[in-house]
């Protein structure tokens, strides 16, 4: 059977399934976990992908400070770390996607004192605020070019 699969467990994800999405991996809601804890990861907790695997923000935080998320350390004999942080992304809450979505319907193309305005009252920074405002333009402009 053709289809996506889970990239945790293999099985193939139902048009139904609830998923969530990192990168271009695709999991069932409840195998999204933690791969060096297994605990599952919550809407709108921050989470790192090292290496296709997830990481809750407390254990990518100890591999980061530990430098042991590879044979190599990643680090140069002065002590540097050569290879850059992963960011840690950021998942929404239904409450935030909510004022989001709603703001998106009202101006796609926010000014900075909208999207401040908007920041504080999803409690996200303005910079996430605005890449949100950026990629569903960029997801509108696709799907309305695409029929």
């Amino acid at each position: 059977m053709f289809g996506a699969k889970c990239s945790k467990c293999c099985r193939t994800i139902a048009a139904s399934d609830w998923v969530r999405k990192a990168r271009d991996l695709v999991f069932h809601l409840a195998c999204f976990s933690c791969d060096t804890c297994g605990r599952q990861l919550s809407t709108g907790e921050q989470f790192a992908l090292i290496d296709d695997k997830v990481m809750c923000k407390i254990h990518y935080m100890d591999t980061v400070e530990d430098g042991s998320n590879s044979s190599d350390d990643g680090c140069s004999s002065d002590g540097y770390n050569k290879n850059k942080s992963k960011r840690v992304r950021t998942t929404f809450t239904e409450e935030q996607l909510q004022v989001l979505q709603a703001n998106f319907q009202i101006d796609s193309n926010p000014d900075g004192q909208d999207l401040e305005r908007i920041a504080q009252l999803t409690g996200l920074s303005k910079r996430v605020t605005q890449v949100w405002f950026q990629n569903s333009r960029a997801r509108q402009k696709k799907h309305t070019h695409g029929r």
